[in-house]
């Protein structure tokens, strides 16, 4: 798959196993939101809107009211960089629509990985059947060596942060998290897998449900 600047199509399906690497609960304390943002930071629009509404989909299932950026004006457009006073417009604005929340995930890294899978041994008793003149006379062990294989991909790593907006100051950031997602191959199943893990993680240790 070919790398694709910024975030790509790369909330798509890497493996079964969960994409959390590391999270932190920088506020050390967990509080109710009535109403939460979520964006998800991307070039392509379709992977953007895929994300954003699995994210209000599994935040509403665990009683948490969230509206998907892309709906909102003040954060429909978020292709270009802001400066400092836009963004403290733009919060003013949220603030004033009753957001108390905001869930922000960036594309951090993108790059090729190499994994080694070691290599097996088995051995079996040659010849298979021993035959009438004495058990093992003539039967000898016979091992192979399978070689150690190399795995080739693309590794995407992703930042989720949690904001308040109700804490009155710059200082705001509740939590933070890394995932990350190897060979992705599937918009839809890896949105919904990336949201529930980020949902399931920030209720158990920021929100409040």
């Amino acid at each position: 798959m070919k790398p694709i600047a910024f975030i790509c199509i790369a909330f798509l399906l890497g493996s079964c196993k969960g994409y959390l690497t590391s999270s932190q609960n920088v506020s050390e304390s967990k509080e109710p939101y009535e109403k939460v943002l979520v964006l998800g930071r991307s070039k392509d629009n379709s992977a953007r809107i895929q994300f954003e509404n699995q994210m209000v989909e599994e935040l509403k299932a665990n009683g948490v009211t969230a509206v998907a950026s892309y709906t909102v004006d003040g954060t429909k457009n978020i292709e270009r960089e802001f400066s400092e006073s836009e963004v403290q417009n733009v919060e003013k604005k949220l603030i004033a629509q009753g957001f108390d929340g905001a869930i922000i995930t960036n594309l951090i890294n993108a790059s090729e990985y190499t994994d080694v899978i070691a290599g097996n041994t088995s051995t079996i008793m040659v010849p298979a059947r021993f035959g009438r003149f004495g058990r093992y006379y003539a039967h000898y062990p016979l091992t192979t060596w399978e070689p150690d294989q190399l795995v080739t991909g693309m590794k995407y790593v992703f930042e989720s942060s949690f904001y308040s907006l109700k804490t009155g100051n710059d200082d705001n950031l509740q939590w933070i998290g890394r995932f990350e997602i190897k060979d992705p191959s599937s918009l839809i199943k890896t949105s919904s897998n990336y949201a529930k893990e980020l949902v399931a993680t920030l209720i158990k240790e920021s929100i409040t449900n």
